[in-house]
């Protein structure tokens, strides 16, 4: 049985309780009028408990019906040269496979620097 089944059985034995309480009392039963009293707050608390547990129960299960209809997560990009790899993709190099339009353009002084610096770096003392 499911958490919902025991509330709702649990209500359904406090409601009868508490008929055979207010019937046991009308005839003047004393003992079993506070027995059946006391089973159907019992009962009353024990539906309660599993009402919260079976709500409980489905919030989770939503919760995880929503997790699984999101779409597969997004790989991220290639990297697309090895100035990419080493520096959080801000710089590009010249033999970068990205589109023209994605890269930062250069001015030609930029140009020329730039070229100072890879000539600089293809010697064979590197940068001085």
């Amino acid at each position: 049985m499911t958490t919902r089944l025991y509330a709702h059985a649990s209500t359904a034995a406090a409601v009868l309780l508490t008929i055979a309480a207010c019937y046991a009392a009308a005839i003047d039963a004393g003992r079993p009028a506070f027995g059946s009293l006391y089973m159907a707050v019992f009962f009353t608390w024990r539906a309660r408990v599993c009402h919260t547990q079976a709500r409980h129960e489905r919030a989770v299960e939503q919760r995880l019906k929503r997790l699984t209809d999101r779409p597969e997560p997004v790989e991220p990009p290639s990297p697309c040269c090895s100035f990419w790899r080493h520096s959080d993709g801000e710089v590009h190099g010249p033999d970068c496979t990205r589109p023209t339009a994605a890269r930062t353009t250069l001015t030609p002084e930029e140009e020329a620097a730039f070229a100072v610096l890879e000539a600089a770096f293809h010697r064979a003392g590197g940068a001085a």
